[in-house]
């Protein structure tokens, strides 16, 4: 019967779901103000909370990136080219890496198919499909003939594909053009004649790079796997080395917290990851779950709740700590670099579009009711108390204090002020050893830096904080008011681009 009325009244439906995140995060965010008028000692007990929350958090985070690079190192030191050798299917398992761009110059293609031809796996098992959006195609697809002719067979197998602009159904984005590269990529199988079930699929941004043992890694992962098609497998390694010390420091602050907070959450979360940016599936799975939905230009996350619903809950992530390299945002000059910055986050802040999605199909498929109520809890937190956390330890008392004063007449009043400068400086103190890490996982800085360039790193640890309260906060509000008002995101590529190309 619920069923029924959903799919009857699918857009009233959509439109409470798309509306509720920005209402219960401007009521989060604005309950010193609304809230402090008639129950301010609600509001206090609240923020109190809040404190211990993230203090609670930081810890977490900083015993996932702890054990996160422990494992990290151990993996580094197998051979695991050697090791998935001993499995069974090996010698029929085939990879097909799936690559939708845009307008990436050569440089940054370059880089991304130099460290394919270096993977220690045998290349008549590895398939590339790459697919170049149709208005800069010509060049794009140019510079590939050019990278082809470098790399020889250490590539293995490349079709090379023009994603045409404005088909019916289509939203302009990565979901178009990865789909198209697929199904493009699935005639060629079978004009080979190979079995779809060999395959395992990954799916990339064209500026990626993967260590040298990273298809062997993930084809032990997925070999030792026995739910293999029950599961996406992704790296909890996702480091920007890529051009980490030409960006400006905001830039670098966002791309290392990232990198430690993805670390982390597969280390003391796992059941609440899903896909983003690169992970594989294995070919049958990608089919079943309809490829990436064409109608959504932002897609990082809508495939796994799409595969999870059509799954009936039976669809999470398997993780392993052989890292790949990416790009942080760097555009044509600091001020440009900094919009850039604040559009991707903009966009990944879209990722809201699966809370309709999810809630529909909670209503509508036969997922466990345990998972159902775990799986809307931990979207809730994301949006409505993770986003806002720094900005009401920051704001909010002083917010309950200005409506009102007379809070600060009250033994909690008076106390929590002074309790939470305490507690915080100690949360503060996390971030020396959080540091610590994040300077072995990450890149050198150039060996050629001034001392005081060097000990600037340093400094970037406390900074986070000021990052949390605009990158982490602004775009992903940005984003939840923009839905709930019925706006629509149109996709934004992020810039891609070496120190060389840089004007």
């Amino acid at each position: 019967m619920v069923k029924r009325l959903v799919e009857k009244y699918d857009r009233v439906f959509q439109r409470v779901f798309e509306i509720l995140p920005g209402v219960v995060t401007w009521s989060v965010i604005l309950s010193p103000i609304w809230l402090g008028r008639i129950a301010p000692l609600a509001v206090a007990f609240f923020l109190t909370f809040l404190i211990i929350y993230w203090v609670y958090r930081a810890l977490i985070h900083l015993i996932g990136v702890s054990i996160g690079y422990r494992r990290y190192q151990a993996e580094l030191q197998v051979d695991w080219s050697e090791k998935v050798k001993e499995l069974w299917g090996y010698d029929r398992l085939k990879h097909l890496i799936i690559i939708p761009a845009v307008n990436e110059p050569y440089e940054v293609l370059e880089d991304s198919f130099a460290s394919f031809a270096a993977q220690k796996f045998p290349k008549d098992q590895v398939f590339i499909s790459f697919s170049a959006e149709e208005k800069y195609s010509e060049r794009v697809l140019k510079d590939i003939e050019r990278i082809k002719k470098k790399f020889g067979r250490k590539l293995g197998t490349v079709w090379t594909t023009a994603h045409p602009y404005g088909l019916p159904g289509e939203a302009v984005g990565a979901a178009a053009n990865r789909t198209w590269a697929a199904k493009r990529a699935l005639k060629e199988i079978k004009k080979l004649g190979l079995d779809n079930n060999d395959f395992l699929v990954t799916t990339l941004d064209a500026d990626m790079r993967f260590h040298p043992q990273y298809l062997p890694r993930l084809s032990h992962a997925f070999l030792t796997e026995p739910n293999r098609l029950d599961k996406f497998f992704q790296t909890a390694l996702y480091l920007f080395d890529n051009n980490l010390w030409e960006v400006p420091p905001l830039m670098r602050i966002q791309a290392n917290s990232l990198s430690l907070a993805v670390l982390a959450s597969w280390v003391a979360e796992p059941e609440h990851k899903d896909t983003w940016s690169c992970y594989s599936v294995a070919l049958p799975t990608v089919i079943k779950a309809g490829f990436w939905n064409p109608a959504i230009g932002v897609d990082d996350t809508t495939f796994y709740w799409n595969a999870f619903l059509k799954k009936e809950g039976k669809f999470d992530g398997s993780h392993f700590y052989i890292p790949v390299y990416a790009d942080a945002v760097q555009d044509r000059g600091l001020l440009k670099t900094h919009i850039a910055q604040y559009k991707q986050l903009l966009r990944w802040g879209w990722g809201i579009i699966v809370f309709p999605i999810a809630m529909k199909g909670f209503l509508t498929t036969k997922v466990p009711l345990g998972l159902k109520l775990s799986k809307t809890y931990h979207l809730i937190e994301k949006f409505a108390i993770w986003y806002t956390l720094a900005f009401l330890i920051t704001f909010g008392f002083t917010a309950l204090a200005l409506v009102n004063p007379e809070i600060k007449l009250t033994s909690l009043g008076y106390l929590l002020p002074k309790i939470s400068g305490v507690v915080l400086t100690a949360a503060l103190a996390l971030i020396l050893p959080v540091s610590i890490y994040r300077n072995k996982i990450t890149l050198a800085p150039p060996r050629h830096w001034p001392w005081w360039k060097k000990l600037w790193i340093w400094v970037e640890g406390p900074l986070v904080i000021l990052n949390l309260l605009v990158y982490n906060f602004l775009p992903f509000l940005d984003a939840q008011t923009r839905l709930m008002f019925g706006k629509r995101l149109e996709f934004w590529p992020t810039p891609k681009m070496r120190s060389k190309n840089v004007v």
